[in-house]
């Protein structure tokens, strides 16, 4: 941004960066009157252009609510990491067109046919994108699969997925704990394999909360149109692509802090504040878990813009990912949730639902699946939070878990869905409240 100081922070994969990029963010620190550093992230389906878009377009609304020569004192810094385009599910897709003939109703779709060849191939292609050279011999075991859906094939298919991804069943993070362990099953099991992998043959009849149903005009379940083995395979690799960015985000969050800000030498006092999207949630909130004390450098924010994480991730009771987030900041956690957001409220929570779990509500507070965007942090330690604002009128508090419900704002648009929808003026305000506080 040319009106601000500022600087990327490129990752890989693997949570990579440039050796120098500390030395270099310190330096931009050190620049007279600076006195706040604000970290961005994006989140999925995002490269450079969009994330520049997103920073600058959201700081520029939020600079233009901080009080006259505040923005001139703060520092931004870009978080760039790989989340590139790909096909989030193609049966959650569908619901974005509520009302048009061929869409996900309780009456179900107009065709039982397979997912046509076309989509399946560039599927294939996003994944093979996004996951790079480790994909190889998945794609081939996934045309495999796709041709024939015996045994042997789910099996090989399982496999390679597994070792592309780097799943692992034990993980510390329970989010991808859960994700992993219905995959490292069927790679080691060619009766699981086969199992899992027909169990998707069939779209998901999903039964919807009712407050989502409700709020989306839509019947008391969706689900999909394709049935068949490519559809199935389609599925298994949309669902180990959330599972690669989630798992990439809890990464590059804790590279984050090991290999930037906790390397920094500020020569006078600093505040941070991190800011996420979408998995760039994940990412942030990785970071505010990971949080140790540097000298001359505060953790005083943490703000969550629809966030594609689990909405259990800070809590203590149900041993979240993230439990030592709340308390870390010195000034508010603010979190934006609403259920005009399908990326979060139905994508998210069929995306992570190996287990074909019907028989709960998808989508709301009580869903084991659904995503912090959607109803916000679940299960925290009593106190912890203060109470929903559901209000435009943003006094986040100090040590809080700050919510706010974004139905009036966060909403879809002639140019963008509301998942996306997190740049415009009103949130500018509350992101700007959140530095003030």
């Amino acid at each position: 941004m040319s009106n601000v100081p500022s600087i990327w922070l490129e990752f890989d994969e693997n949570g990579a960066i440039d050796a120098g990029i500390a030395a270099q963010l310190t330096a931009l620190l050190g620049k007279p009157g600076i006195e706040d550093l604000v970290v961005m992230s994006h989140g999925w389906k995002n490269d450079k252009n969009d994330a520049t878009k997103l920073y600058g377009t959201l700081w520029a609304n939020a600079a233009g609510n901080l009080p006259a020569g505040r923005a001139d004192k703060i520092v931004v810094a870009g978080v760039l990491w790989p989340a590139k385009a790909f096909q989030t599910d193609f049966d959650a897709a569908a619901i974005t067109d509520v009302g048009t003939p061929g869409t996900l109703s309780a009456s179900g779709g107009t065709s039982a046919s397979d997912l046509p060849q076309q989509e399946f191939d560039a599927l294939l292609a996003d994944f093979a994108r996004f996951m790079g050279p480790s994909a190889a011999q998945t794609i081939a075991a996934a045309r495999t699969a796709a041709q024939h859906l015996n045994p042997d094939a789910s099996h090989d298919l399982a496999k390679q997925a597994a070792a592309a991804a780097g799943v692992d069943a034990h993980s510390p993070d329970k989010e991808l704990r859960g994700d992993a362990t219905r995959i490292a099953r069927a790679a080691a099991d060619r009766t699981e394999a086969q199992f899992l992998l027909g169990s998707l043959t069939t779209p998901p009849v999903l039964k919807l909360a009712p407050k989502v149903g409700g709020a989306m005009g839509l019947s008391s379940a969706v689900h999909g149109f394709f049935t068949g083995a490519r559809a199935a395979v389609g599925r298994f690799l949309n669902q180990l692509t959330y599972y690669e960015m989630k798992k990439r985000a809890g990464v590059i969050g804790v590279s984050l802090i090991d290999k930037v800000l906790g390397k920094l030498t500020p020569s006078h006092p600093i505040r941070v504040h991190l800011v996420g999207h979408s998995f760039g949630g994940r990412l942030v909130t990785a970071a505010a878990n990971r949080w140790a004390a540097v000298p001359n450098l505060e953790l005083f924010s943490l703000t969550i813009l629809q966030g594609a994480y689990s909405h259990n991730a800070m809590s203590h009771q149900v041993a979240g990912a993230f439990p030592n987030v709340v308390g870390k900041p010195t000034g508010p956690i603010a979190i934006t949730h609403t259920h005009n957001d399908l990326a979060c409220t139905l994508a998210y929570a069929i995306a992570s639902r190996f287990s074909r779990d019907t028989t709960q509500g998808v989508g709301d507070a009580s869903d084991e699946f659904g995503a912090m965007g959607a109803n916000g942090p679940q299960k925290l330690e009593p106190g912890a939070s203060e109470p929903d604002n559901i209000t435009q009128v943003f006094a986040p508090k100090r040590g809080k878990v700050n919510t706010f419900l974004a139905d009036a704002y966060i909403l879809k648009t002639n140019q963008t869905d509301a998942h996306n929808n997190v740049t415009n003026a009103v949130v500018g305000q509350l992101l700007a409240s959140v530095i003030q506080a």
